[in-house]
């Protein structure tokens, strides 16, 4: 039962993409219960060329699950208003999601230079402020990586 409890707690995960060492956000077992899956309604989840080679080793085609949005970031494919991989309110590549799944609901917001909570969540009120400011900095590292990789296309 105590098992049972702790992974149904809020926990931190450790995941390692392209050599570097990102803490990511997990809300778990308090997500997949609630399992609203708003997130993943209308997503404009951006992704890293390590999101999508992580994804696609799994057996997916890229140009199923991403498209090249109008500024030129990556961007998971909506079908439907869903985000490719829901399926019964269910995330089909949980253990591969993009790395701003893991973030969420912890957001980058360009405009104020930092990372904010997204209101949409219904679960915003279980993440406390400190945890939102331990999150910043990597959050902001993988939005540089995007920001580069996007560069680095154009050159």
């Amino acid at each position: 039962m105590l098992y049972s409890i702790i992974l149904k707690a809020f926990h931190y995960i450790s995941f390692e993409i392209s050599g570097d060492l990102l803490k990511t956000l997990s809300l778990g077992g308090i997500c997949t219960d609630f399992s609203c899956a708003k997130c993943c309604k209308n997503t404009n989840m951006f992704l890293s060329l390590s999101d999508i080679n992580r994804i696609s080793s799994q057996g997916f085609n890229q140009n199923d699950f991403c498209f090249k949005n109008e500024e030129g970031f990556f961007q998971l494919k909506n079908i439907s208003g869903e985000c490719f991989f829901l399926k019964n309110n269910k995330c089909q590549i949980y253990d591969v999601r993009p790395i701003g799944c893991r973030f969420y609901p912890i957001i980058f917001d360009l405009d104020k230079n930092k990372a904010v909570l997204d209101d949409e969540c219904p679960l915003v009120d279980t993440i406390a402020e400190k945890t939102m400011k331990n999150f910043e900095n990597d959050l902001r590292k993988f939005v540089t990586k995007i920001l580069k990789e996007k560069i680095n296309t154009i050159l």
